[in-house]
C-alpha cells in the first residue's frame, strides 16, 4: 500500500507540474491565481507524500543487501 502511495504521489506531482508549467505564463486573472495556488498546494502535498514514503524504498534496499550478506558463504572464518 505504501508503494502504491509513493507511485501515486510521484505521478500526481509530475502531472500537476506539467499543468503548472503550461498554464503559468498565459493566465493573469484572479481565478487563474487561485488555480495556480491550488496546483502549488497539490504539489506540496505530493512532496510530503514522497518524503513520507521514500523510506520504504531505502529500507527494502537495505534489507535485501543484508540478506545477501548473510547468505554469502565466502564470509565465513577459516579455522
Amino acid at each position: 500500500m505504501k508503494l502504491f502511495s509513493l507511485i501515486l504521489s510521484v505521478t500526481v506531482f509530475f502531472i500537476s507540474l506539467y499543468f503548472f508549467v503550461m498554464e503559468l505564463p498565459i493566465r493573469a486573472g484572479f481565478n487563474d491565481i487561485i488555480y495556480v495556488m491550488l496546483l502549488v498546494i497539490l504539489m506540496a502535498i505530493c512532496i510530503v507524500g514522497i518524503i513520507i514514503n521514500w523510506g520504504l524504498l531505502y529500507k527494502r534496499a537495505r534489507k535485501n543487501r543484508s540478506l545477501l550478506f548473510i547468505a554469502n558463504t565466502f564470509s565465513k572464518k577459516n579455522k
